[in-house]
């Protein structure tokens, strides 16, 4: 029994902090205080035991320390170099991995929403099993009777895996009352970039090509989502204004097949893949 008037603490995963370049310590201070304010709220869930926290001060930093466990775990993965933060268990615990230079280029409840977006993934995906991601039988022989090259399907099933991790993220925190975080957070995923128009000119005539770019766009799309669905952020307009180079017939099909993956989405990270996998596909080869 507590002596009147105590509470008993709220347990929070150890966060081990490692610094690659000049951090602060007040930028050291105000995360782990971020962080920690999150596990607590999300304490009705399971919650690791350790988390380990890399903050590097530069995008090269991020992408040097990435390269270099890539090349030492031979791991095979694109594009998480260019993340604001990213998260993994490729060592068997949770970690993050957070670009201070990107995130302080945020406003500051869009730092708070990326913060605890990636709070929300060490507490869903903290294993590794959730990053070896092996393609479904199923859709191997699908992509095999569509003629799609091994290495491609490989690429569309990572970008599948993170847009389904972050829309889990993002469903797991609503309820938390994280709202008003997690809308400016999904904005700053909204940027219109000069690489993917060039890169859906260069897809468009081809179907691989495009199922391609499509899912490279996935992840804003459907982290979105349960947003959208509790009235917070018309991720319509948002999608337009992102994708205005695309036909608009073209990005409301789009959108219908986001709506139409996250209506099917469940509580099992590794089914919900599948299904997305499964579902594109079959909607865009």
């Amino acid at each position: 029994m507590l002596p009147a008037g105590e509470h008993a603490m709220t347990e929070v995963p150890l966060l081990d902090f490692y610094c690659h370049g000049h951090i602060t310590q007040q930028w050291e201070g105000e995360t782990r205080h971020i962080l920690e304010e999150c596990y607590k709220r999300l304490s009705g869930h399971p919650l690791p035991k350790k988390v380990e926290v890399r903050l590097c001060q530069t995008p090269s930093q991020l992408a040097d320390f990435l390269q270099a466990e890539k090349d030492e775990l031979g791991i095979q993965t694109l594009g998480d170099e260019s993340f604001i933060c990213s998260h993994d268990a490729w060592r068997g615990f949770p970690r993050l991995l957070i670009c201070m230079e990107r995130l302080l280029a945020l406003s500051p409840m869009a730092r708070l929403g990326t913060l605890r977006h990636e709070a929300a993934h060490t507490v869903l995906h903290g294993a590794l099993a959730y990053y070896v991601c092996r393609i479904p039988r199923d859709c191997l022989e699908l992509a095999q009777t569509k003629g799609m090259n091994l290495s491609l399907l490989q690429q569309v099933l990572y970008y599948c895996s993170i847009a389904v991790k972050d829309f889990e993220a993002t469903r797991l925190l609503l309820p938390q009352g994280y709202r008003e975080c997690q809308v400016a957070f999904a904005q700053a995923q909204f940027m219109p970039s000069d690489e993917d128009k060039l890169a859906w000119l260069l897809a468009r005539g081809n179907p691989q090509a495009r199922l391609l770019f499509f899912t490279s766009q996935l992840k804003a799309l459907l982290l979105s989502w349960p947003l959208d669905i509790a009235g917070l952020f018309p991720l319509e307009r948002y999608a337009d204004s992102m994708l205005s180079y695309i036909e608009a017939e073209e990005r409301k099909r789009w959108l219908g097949l986001v709506g139409s993956i996250a209506k099917q989405l469940g509580n099992d990270t590794h089914e919900n893949i599948r299904l997305t996998l499964r579902k594109v596909l079959l909607e865009l080869l």
